[in-house]
Order: structure tokens, then C-alpha cells, then sequence
């Protein structure tokens, strides 16, 4: 599998490719580098995709994570995605839950509403009280 396939997939919004694959890839220290990449990248759903990487790892080292860190706090608080904001919530939540939780919450919030990510949103509200 190919991490431009996946990139591909999210720019042409193909979600369910998108989100069977990350679980493959995510703990994987390369794809982890290209995610910080993607944090930064110029269109939403790549920028969704980078967050969502970090937030579907399990295997990341706290300094590898505290990389990612400045670009998810942006995100989270002013993406124009709010898909991006969303997932940069998530990966937030799920590797650094107090150390931005006010700001974690009130987007954990607003996702809770969202269709599609609502329930989601909901289960990282239940484990941040």
C-alpha cells in the first residue's frame, strides 16, 4: 500500500478507502514524518489526513507526537476544515489530553454534533470527564 494512494483517496474525498487504511500505516515512523507534512498542507482533507494519522496511532513516541503538536493546536482552533479542526481535536485528545483540554472540549463539542463524527467526538468527551 501506497501513502499516495491514501493522499490521493483524501483529496478525492474516498473516506471509507481512506479510513480502512490509516490503521495500516499510522504506526509507522515514515508515515508519522509525511503526516507532520500533511499538517501543513494547503488543502483541508490532506490536513485532515495528517491529523488523523496521529490520532489513530497507538505506536508514537511522546517526542514524535510533541512534533506534531504546534500544527494540531493550529488546526484544532483555526482550520477553516472542520474536519481538520475535528481530527486535530482527536489526535489531541487521544496523546496530550490535559494539556490543552479547555481548547480540546469546546471543539470535542461542536464535533459532537456533526453527523459524522459525532459519535466519535462523544466517546473523547466521555473520557476526558
Amino acid at each position: 500500500m501506497r501513502m499516495d494512494d491514501i493522499i490521493n483517496a483524501a483529496r478525492e474525498e474516498k473516506w471509507e478507502y481512506v479510513d480502512e487504511r490509516i490503521p495500516q500505516v499510522c504506526d509507522n515512523l515514515e508515515i508519522q514524518e509525511r503526516a507532520l507534512i500533511l499538517l501543513k498542507d494547503s488543502n483541508g482533507n490532506i490536513r485532515d489526513l495528517g491529523a488523523s494519522i496521529f490520532g489513530k496511532a497507538q505506536n508514537i513516541s511522546k517526542v514524535q507526537f510533541s512534533r506534531a503538536i504546534p500544527a494540531l493546536k493550529t488546526m484544532m482552533n483555526n482550520d477553516s476544515n472542520p474536519y481538520a479542526r475535528y481530527r486535530a481535536a482527536f489526535a489531541l485528545a487521544e496523546h496530550a489530553p490535559d494539556k490543552y483540554r479547555d481548547d480540546i472540549v469546546r471543539v470535542l463539542k461542536e464535533a459532537a454534533k456533526d453527523k459524522d463524527v459525532g459519535k466519535i467526538a462523544k466517546n473523547y468527551l466521555a473520557r476526558l470527564k
